[in-house]
């Protein structure tokens, strides 16, 4: 079981050892004796699951704490503290800051401690709430993707090819939480769908468009922030993929800024130019990119994890393979797009019903070796061989 800490920002740290002995087992005590030490405590933690502050310790700074709390970590309980009387002070920190409860000073430890009892049970709902709610949306996503995997995966293949080096991006810039970039790059361009497929599939192979077909095919960002805007946990999601196509400018997410610097280096990349090229000439171009994405992407292509191209049979293939090219069947038709993660849905697919998808042997895969799932019984049917 993970340490849970309550934090106190309070002036006076003796009274801390009274409360010691009563706490349940797993939880400790932390002090601050002002703002500015708690926000660097609280930078990057995580196991702070009360905060108890005492207003008055460096004036407005109390509220603007606390609705960096709030802001920040929504999971972290909010406790207020305070000598003073003033009605707006109470006002403030429930309006500003969202806290849970709101006491005078001095507070005796038979008062305080059964309350810390109560503040560490509610952030421990709210903790296994919040992960209930963000499983059942990356399911919800993983069902959507699955189905729109189906039925165009032109429309995903860009997402697909530059999720690795978008994430990796991410990480090296110390992006939080990684999982709201992970969503946005997955759906950015789930918009796609709704565009003629013959944009769609010129714009995945690098051919030029017409200005009229370049209109439309800009219009997939909205498309799809217009829909995601409609669930309130992919509100900041819909936000980046709104502007991952808009010039740089402040207002822009950090997030948005790496998927329009990869898109534009996956969009040469088709064109066969090199991505090293490719990064560098971004370089000195501060109005159009984000520098310091910039830098980052181009670390992360400078050091590409070698993964091996395997032949395999339909019945070798497993999930979690990627495509080392195409997998275009008999009548030209693309099932499978090169950088495209086979799926549970596709995997299915492509085993129930390999003659009627006209697929031919042997595809090219790449294929770590921790790959997930075992090998897969032979297919239904006989299938065509070059």
């Amino acid at each position: 079981m993970s340490e849970t800490t309550i934090l106190f920002i309070d002036r006076d740290a003796t009274a801390l050892a009274a409360l010691t002995p009563g706490l349940p087992a797993g939880v400790r005590l932390a002090h601050c004796p002002d703002y500015a030490q708690a926000r660097g405590l609280l930078q990057g933690k995580h196991g702070v699951g009360v905060v108890v502050v005492e207003l008055g310790l460096g004036g407005a700074d109390a509220f603007a704490l606390l609705e960096e709390l709030q802001q920040h970590a929504p999971s972290t309980i909010r406790v207020v503290l305070t000598a003073s009387t003033a009605q707006a002070d109470a006002v403030a920190a429930v309006n500003r800051g969202r806290v849970w409860r709101y006491l005078a000073k001095p507070c005796p430890p038979a008062e305080l401690l059964p309350l810390l009892g109560d503040a560490l049970r509610a952030h421990a709902a709210d903790v296994r709430e919040r992960k209930a709610t963000r499983l059942r949306l990356l399911g919800g996503v993983k069902i959507l993707v699955d189905i729109l995997e189906l039925v165009n995966p032109e429309a995903l293949s860009y997402s697909r090819r530059i999720r690795e080096r978008v994430l990796a991006t991410g990480r090296a810039l110390g992006v939080q939480p990684l999982s709201r970039l992970e969503l946005a790059v997955t759906l950015s361009h789930i918009g796609c769908v709704a565009l003629p497929g013959e944009i769609v599939a010129k714009m995945n192979q690098g051919q030029p468009l017409s200005p009229e077909e370049q209109q439309i095919f800009g219009m997939h960002p909205s498309i799809a922030a217009n829909l995601l805007v409609n669930v309130d946990q992919l509100v900041p999601v819909a936000r980046i993929i709104r502007y991952q196509n808009a010039p740089l400018h402040d207002a822009q997410p950090l997030e948005a800024r790496i998927l329009r610097i990869a898109l534009d280096l996956d969009r040469m990349e088709a064109r066969g130019v090199d991505p090293v090229k490719v990064l560098e000439s971004m370089r000195g171009k501060a109005k159009a990119y984000d520098q310091a994405v910039v830098e980052a992407m181009l670390r992360v292509v400078y050091k590409p994890e070698p993964v091996p191209v395997r032949k395999v049979g339909l019945a070798e293939l497993r999930e979690g393979m990627v495509m080392a090219e195409d997998l275009v069947n008999a009548g030209g038709v693309k099932l499978l797009l090169r950088g495209q993660r086979i799926s549970a849905a596709s995997l299915a697919r492509l085993t129930a019903f390999p003659e009627a998808l006209g697929l031919r042997e042997p595809l090219l895969v790449l294929a770590p070796p921790a790959a997930k799932g075992g090998p897969r019984g032979g297919a239904k049917g006989s299938v065509r061989r070059n």
